[in-house]
């Protein structure tokens, strides 16, 4: 009896230590604090985790006010190996494969560092870097400020960015300047792949869609010796997204605007094995706008009477983009195909004297771009990267006779009122590289090869072409740990100009932990584009006639920036004081040669000096910057006055709070841009001051995330000053018309986005 007792008694004991092993395993077991060097706690840091059974499901975790918080793990991942990452800004990341079986408590010590920037960046670089050791001075818009900012096209990106400045053309789109230097004088790229179809000299910027780019990288300064003409201000590279990071993702989204925009996208990828697929397509519809209108939007059918005339141009786009990646262990190769399709209506004013016709004007655009990229790994830091790019570019401009009462139209048969013209880029690139952070040489070598044609009844004698083919090398070579000296240069053989030998120096001193100082000085050439060389455009309503003589741009750049970047408490400071001066000779302009005509012409020596400065703090939760900046232009016409040069300004900011916790963020952005000044021949022949009034932009989002994050519903207001059109003295080119105003924004509007963003895991 004694001994039953004695049995059961311990059988209840072992029950109870099992017990309370569960609870204390259950519990105690998966805690998790993280502290900073001083022994304090990180409060909100994130932990990702992922056990390393590839068929259990990982998490991430936002700890709480003290620094702690539980990894809620099932029975079945208890004993098994967990890999842990660690992270909050400020700080540098830890990754740790732990058994959670082994400790009660895990705790984690992070070291402040100077992180709080994007991963890497891949322009002009021989390997991926990031951004605070890399020798040229390199801006990054990510994926996150592209989705705080609402973005929707390349312009709406850029808006709020120091020394660009966007104007706008209703019916040729959004252009950009930077440094004081036109778009024809910036490099845009996608990948690296070059963007052609230039109008007046530059890309619509609202004709690149942000849906599947993962960030914007901007370098400001000629980058000639990497990618040849046309980069003499600066370069953008949009950055794609290669990956879903899980076996399958698929994300949608949903933006409209109470004026009448609705643009909606789906993304889809899927991995398998040493393979990446993303499949992108989406459709931007715009009604058309104008300062008449009030309130929302009325899609609803409306009389043929003059309220269908828009100042905004109803806009219509479809695009796609296809990517394909296949990793290997020394080969990596990929395919990408993008498509657009644009169409943007004028709709003319009803004819008298019955009102029953009208002309209305359509402008349709097609882009086809294909590349073929490959990737060969040799001995650690070595590697040749190859690509094979070939782009097409369409444009038709079409005038159409509409009769109002049967909405019947027919094309005017006119040939001068038709247009169809095309332009090709075929890209070949390769280059073999060795980025070895030990080695005291680094180097890059190899070809770029350009071949455009254009063809059309306004191009020339109907066909013309002109080739680029270029080596290019570089080194970086550190004296010392400290200094990295990077020497390069470039030789081109143009079909059309004699190309010099284009040289490029680049300093990077790392002054101590925190200042970073960056020197440069580059030399630029810009051959005639194919449509300043031979456009041959005359109508009721243009007079552009191309310029054979023209001579190529040669230009020099200088520049200099002193950064700083410290960890501190809980956040990372930066700031940042830039210089720059261009100086180009033979710089090429459209200008008025005539009472009526206008062509392209040399203007002989055009400069643009300017500096900025810039400060931001980024504590994970709250995130401000702001900056100022003044851009001084000459030319030889503005020698004839008492201040050659004219200064514009420019004052920027930017505030963005974050609730981790509560899933909500919320962001306002604003800009304010000085008059801008310029000199113009009068119709008198005397020489007299235009200027573009001054003016301010702000926006303000509100974005909150629910499901998990999976869906994210975010509002707000873009132009809260309501600006809409701009004060201008005089006429500005051969589409402004003489009139006293310049289109500039729709004013203010109100907007909502929804995305749903859905991943599947491994089982």
């Amino acid at each position: 009896m004694v001994e039953r007792m004695m049995r059961g008694w311990s059988h209840r004991v072992l029950m109870f230590m099992v017990a309370a092993c569960a609870v204390f395993v259950s519990t105690a077991q998966f805690v998790v604090t993280v502290q900073d060097a001083d022994g304090l706690p990180v409060p909100y840091a994130h932990i990702a985790w992922q056990p390393l059974n590839a068929s259990q499901e990982g998490g991430l975790l936002v700890l709480d006010a003290k620094g702690e918080g539980a990894i809620p793990l099932n029975d079945a991942t208890q004993s098994g190996e967990v890999v842990v990452r660690v992270s909050f800004v400020g700080f540098a990341t830890i990754t740790d494969t732990v058994k959670l079986n082994v400790a009660s408590t895990l705790r984690f010590t992070l070291r402040p560092t100077s992180l709080g920037l994007p991963e890497f960046v891949v322009t002009g670089q021989y390997a991926p870097a990031s951004p605070d050791k890399a020798v040229h001075r390199v801006r990054v818009i990510d994926a996150t400020q592209i989705q705080r900012m609402a973005a929707n096209n390349l312009g709406d990106a850029l808006r709020n960015e120091l020394n660009i400045r966007l104007s706008q053309d209703n019916q040729l789109g959004t252009s950009m300047s930077m440094q004081g230097l036109g778009g024809q004088n910036v490099k845009l790229l996608i990948d690296g792949v070059p963007v052609i179809g230039r109008q007046d000299g530059n890309i619509d910027l609202a004709q690149i869609d942000l849906t599947g780019i993962d960030r914007v990288e901007v370098v400001e300064g000629p980058l000639s010796v990497n990618y040849g003409t046309n980069a003499l201000a600066g370069t953008i590279n949009l950055i794609t997204r290669k990956g879903g990071g899980r076996p399958a993702t698929l994300k949608g989204s949903a933006y409209a605007e109470h004026i009448g925009r609705l643009n909606t996208t789906i993304t889809g990828t899927r991995h398998w094995g040493n393979n990446d697929v993303v499949l992108t397509a989406g459709r931007n519809f715009f009604a058309g706008w104008d300062p008449r209108h009030t309130g929302l939007v009325d899609l609803t059918p409306a009389l043929a009477d003059t309220n269908r005339f828009q100042q905004w141009k109803p806009r219509e786009q479809y695009l796609g983009r296809l990517s394909y990646r296949h990793i290997g262990e020394r080969w990596d190769f990929g395919y990408k195909a993008e498509a657009m399709h644009d169409v943007i209506t004028n709709r003319g004013m009803p004819r008298a004297p019955y009102y029953e016709t009208a002309f209305d004007e359509r402008y349709t655009t097609i882009r086809l771009d294909n590349a073929i990229t490959t990737e060969r790994r040799f001995a650690p830091g070595q590697k040749l990267n190859a690509l094979v790019a070939h782009n097409r570019y369409v444009r038709h401009s079409n005038l159409f006779y509409r009769d109002l009462t049967t909405l019947s139209e027919q094309l005017v048969d006119a040939s001068s009122e038709q247009d169809t013209s095309g332009f090709t880029l075929t890209n070949v690139r390769a280059t073999f590289a060795q980025a070895r952070d030990s080695a005291r040489v680094n180097f890059e070598a190899g070809i770029d090869f350009n071949l455009e044609t254009g063809s059309g009844p306004r191009i020339g004698d109907g066909e013309e072409s002109i080739g680029d083919y270029a080596v290019l090398a570089s080194a970086e070579y550190r004296p010392v740990e400290r200094v990295t000296i990077r020497p390069g240069v470039r030789y081109a053989h143009n079909t059309r100009y004699g190309a010099p030998v284009v040289p490029s120096l680049n300093v990077r001193w790392q002054l101590n932990e925190g200042f970073t100082l960056r020197g440069s000085y580059a030399n630029g050439f810009r051959a005639p584009s194919l449509k300043e060389l031979y456009l041959f455009f005359v109508d009721v309503n243009h007079d552009i006639v191309g310029n054979t003589e023209l001579e190529a741009e040669r230009s020099h750049n200088f520049s200099g920036a002193l950064a700083y970047r410290h960890a501190k408490d809980k956040g990372v400071y930066t700031s940042e004081i830039s210089l720059f001066h261009n100086s180009i000779d033979d710089l090429i302009t459209l200008a008025q040669i005539s009472a009526t005509e206008y062509s392209y012409v040399n203007v002989g020596e055009y400069r643009t000096t300017g500096g900025s400065i810039g400060a931001g703090w980024d504590n994970g939760h709250w995130v401000i910057s702001c900056g100022a900046a003044l851009t001084g232009r000459y030319d030889e016409l503005a020698a004839a006055t008492n201040s050659p040069y004219l200064f514009t300004s420019e004052v920027r900011g930017s505030v963005t709070k974050q609730w981790l916790r509560k899933g909500w963020s919320g962001s306002v952005f604003w800009k304010w841009q000085d008059r801008l000044n310029n000199y113009a021949l009068l119709e008198d022949g005397s020489l007299g001051r235009t200027f573009m009034s001054a003016f301010h932009m702000a926006d303000a989002t509100l974005t909150k995330r629910v499901w998990g994050g999976r869906l994210a519903l975010t509002g707000g207001c873009k132009n809260l000053f309501d600006v809409k059109n701009l004060d201008a003295s005089a006429s500005g080119g051969a589409h402004s018309g003489g009139g006293l105003s310049v289109p500039m924004s729709t004013g203010r509007l109100a907007f909502v986005r929804i995305e749903l963003d859905l991943k599947r895991d491994s089982k």
